[in-house]
C-alpha cells in the first residue's frame, strides 16, 4: 500500500517581507502523454478550459489555481546544439519533455496540485529514469522573502554549501548530469560566497558574474538577479538566453520521477526545505562555512568527506529534513 504524505511541511520563513504568504511555482517535465492529453487531464482534475495554441503549446485557463501551461520544453525547442532536434519535434517526441508550468501556488494549493502526479502516471507519463536519453527534471520556483533580505542571501550560501549533498541524497540521474541543463555551481563560487560577507543581492551578483556563464545550473539565480537589479543585470551578465525576471529562486536539481509510484512533489519540496532550514539556522550555517574552509584547503580531500561532514552537522544541530 502506497503511503501518502498528508502535508507539505512549512518553510522556516512562511511570509515575504511584506507579510504575504510566500508562493511557489512548479514545473514538471515528462514524456508519454501529448500536450493536449495532459491539458485535458488537468482540466478534468482542477477545472478550466483547454486551449490549443499550436506550436506544441496548450493552456488550461480558469483552473482553480489559475492558468496552467502545457508545452514541449521551450528551452529545448530553441536550442541548436542538440543533434536529435534536427529530425523535428514530432519525430523525437519521446526525447523532448512535455512541461507543465503552474502559476505561483500557496502551500495548500501545492499539496492539492500534487495529486496530478497520480493522474499523470495513469495516462503513461515517463520520468527521467525510464530511458537512457530521458534527461527530464522538476523545477521549484519558491518566492524570496525579499531580494536584499538577510535570509535570501543566507539561502544562496546555504545552497552552495549543500549542493553536492543534495545531489547525493537525490541520486541525480547520470543522464541528467550529461544533458546541458544541470551544471553544478563552480567550486570557486562556493568559496567566494563562504569567504565574503555579501550584504546585498547586488554584492552577490557582482561576485557571481565571475563564475556564472549560463542559466543551466541546479539553482538558477538569474531570474532573481534580473528582477532585483535589472540595470546591474544587463551590465554584468552577457548570456544569450531569455531570462524572465521574477522574485524567485529557480531550483532545478531533482530528476523527474513522475512514473515512480512512491514519488511526488513532496520529495523536491523537502530538498528545497532542507536548504532553507540551514539558512534559517545561523549557528549551523556558520559551522558549515567553517567546515567548508577546511575542506577547501585540503588538496586531495574527496567529495564524499564533505557529504559526510554535512550529514554530521545536520544531525548535531537537529536540522535534518525528512528526505
Amino acid at each position: 500500500m502506497i503511503q501518502t504524505r498528508p502535508t507539505f511541511p512549512a518553510l522556516p520563513m512562511e511570509q515575504t517581507a511584506d507579510g504575504e504568504e510566500r508562493l511557489c511555482g512548479i514545473e514538471i517535465e515528462f514524456a508519454g502523454p501529448t500536450e493536449l492529453e495532459t491539458g485535458s487531464l488537468i482540466a478534468k482534475e482542477f477545472g478550466g478550459t483547454v486551449e490549443d495554441r499550436g506550436d506544441h503549446s496548450v493552456v488550461v485557463s480558469g483552473t482553480r489555481f489559475g492558468d496552467i501551461e502545457v508545452e514541449l520544453d521551450i528551452s529545448l525547442r530553441k536550442r541548436d546544439d542538440l543533434p536529435f532536434l534536427k529530425e523535428g519535434l514530432d519525430a523525437v517526441r519521446g526525447l523532448i519533455p512535455v512541461e507543465v508550468v503552474t502559476p505561483p501556488l500557496r502551500r495548500e494549493q501545492l499539496e492539492e496540485f500534487n495529486t496530478i502526479c497520480t493522474g499523470l502516471r495513469r495516462i503513461g507519463a515517463m520520468g527521467s529514469r525510464s530511458g537512457v536519453l530521458l534527461g527530464f527534471g522538476v523545477h521549484l520556483n519558491p518566492e524570496v522573502v525579499a531580494s536584499d533580505h538577510r535570509f535570501t542571501l543566507d539561502t544562496i550560501t546555504a545552497y552552495a554549501l549543500l549542493e553536492r549533498w543534495l545531489r547525493d541524497k537525490e541520486q541525480v540521474d547520470t543522464t541528467r548530469r550529461m544533458m546541458p541543463f544541470i551544471g553544478a555551481w563552480p567550486k570557486a563560487m562556493i568559496s567566494d560566497l563562504v569567504n565574503n560577507r555579501n550584504d546585498s543581492l547586488a554584492d552577490v551578483m557582482r561576485m557571481s558574474a565571475v563564475h556564472i556563464k549560463s542559466r543551466n545550473l541546479s539553482l538558477d539565480l538569474l531570474p532573481l538577479f534580473k528582477h532585483a537589479e535589472p540595470d546591474l543585470f544587463a551590465d554584468l551578465f552577457d548570456i544569450d538566453d531569455k531570462t524572465t525576471a521574477r522574485p524567485t529562486f529557480h531550483f532545478r536539481l531533482p530528476d523527474s520521477r513522475i512514473d515512480e509510484a512512491d514519488w511526488s512533489l513532496w520529495q523536491p519540496w523537502q530538498l528545497w526545505r532542507q536548504v532553507e532550514l540551514v539558512a534559517a539556522n545561523r549557528t549551523l550555517l556558520a559551522a558549515l562555512q567553517d567546515a567548508w574552509k577546511a575542506h577547501d584547503a585540503a588538496w586531495f580531500e574527496r567529495g564524499s568527506v564533505w557529504i559526510n561532514t554535512i550529514d554530521t552537522l545536520l544531525q548535531d544541530h537537529d536540522a535534518r529534513a525528512d528526505i
